[in-house]
């Protein structure tokens, strides 16, 4: 459905183009919002966090708001604000303040959540390079099954193959990546 369609069913049908809009746009900001707050937050927050965005979207998408571009483009901004809006509070949450000789106090990261921030994000990216390293479709297969929670029939239509095919892919991509994460342990 074109932005104009979707500014006159706004006119007509509120209920049903925020129904649109939400099917439409829900990928896409659940991309954005994942990406940003994937290494600091729980998925209970992102899923929060998606939530404020289409919030913002309804209440200020209206055909006399005086936007005038594409709709992807607005979709984008509110998801990249909200989701700048959460990694700042999450992370206003593990900032200790620290008095310097009678000045200001300066705020410093806590050390243990950079600790733990730093272990976590190596562990993540050596996860990544291993599923990347599967080699496609295999790594697309995992990606959309475990990152972003695809059933086998959604992640068929996505890569082109049957559901039985996918999981029987993702048995051996499993058993592979089970292996390349077992000898990186080794290397360590």
């Amino acid at each position: 459905m074109t932005d104009e369609q979707i500014r006159e069913l706004i006119n007509s049908s509120p209920g049903k183009a925020h129904r649109l809009i939400f099917d439409e746009y829900y990928n896409y900001v659940y991309t954005i919002v994942f990406n940003s707050l994937k290494s600091i937050t729980s998925r209970e927050d992102i899923d929060e966090c998606i939530s404020d965005v289409f919030a913002e979207i309804f209440m200020k998408y209206k055909t006399d708001s005086g936007h005038e571009g594409d709709i992807k483009g607005f979709v984008a901004s509110i998801s990249r604000n909200r989701a700048i809006d959460m990694f700042r509070r999450l992370n206003s949450r593990n900032v200790v303040s620290v008095p310097i000789d009678g000045e200001e106090a300066v705020s410093v990261p806590s050390p243990e959540r950079v600790d733990e921030l730093a272990e976590k994000n190596e562990a993540s990216h050596a996860l990544l390079d291993a599923v990347k390293s599967l080699g496609e479709p295999d790594s697309t297969i995992i990606m959309q099954k475990y990152y972003y929670g695809r059933s086998s029939s959604e992640i068929a239509d996505f890569v082109n193959l049957k559901p039985a095919a996918i999981r029987k892919r993702m048995s051996r991509a499993m058993e592979k990546l089970k292996k390349i994460l077992t000898d990186m342990g080794d290397e360590r």
